[in-house]
């Protein structure tokens, strides 16, 4: 059951997140057209953080959130981390797919290459390739925060 629950919370926290993007992003996604973001041309940067000011901020806001329970008391383990990297992968998977699925300017019908250009040349068979990535890494992690917990 704990299992269900967790990948439950994934989707309906990727939910909330993907729609505060659209209504943040609109048809522009990757930032684009925020007029006050830095970008950056390292592609490593790029796929692991968006490649914006604005990625890096959310995202990091994002994580210190998670981590609220370790600063109120809850005890920090190894296993609870894995556990909160983990959902932090996922989430970021699930919720960058729901952006694009959610999104009235995209729909599931423009999910592909040609129609997204900040992913133009990141595909592997039908999605970005970061999602090839993240998703094996979060599933050890969250397997691993079982093992270890």
């Amino acid at each position: 059951m704990d299992h269900i629950l967790f990948f439950i919370f994934v989707v309906l926290s990727s939910v909330l997140l993907a729609k505060v993007e659209i209504q943040i992003e609109g048809k522009d996604g990757y930032a684009q057209s925020l007029p006050v973001t830095w970008r950056t041309k390292n592609k490593w940067v790029k796929n692991l953080i968006g490649g914006t000011s604005y990625h890096v901020y959310m995202w990091a806001f994002i994580l210190a959130l998670m981590h609220l329970p370790f600063v109120v008391g809850l005890p920090w383990t190894p296993g609870k981390e894995m556990l909160i990297i983990s959902f932090l992968l996922f989430i970021t998977v699930v919720e960058d797919f729901l952006w694009f699925i959610l999104n009235p300017d995209y729909g599931i019908k423009k999910y592909k290459k040609e129609c997204i250009p900040w992913f133009q040349d990141r595909w592997i068979w039908f999605t970005p390739a970061w999602y090839w990535w993240y998703t094996p890494i979060a599933i050890l992690l969250y397997l691993g925060s079982r093992m270890i917990a």
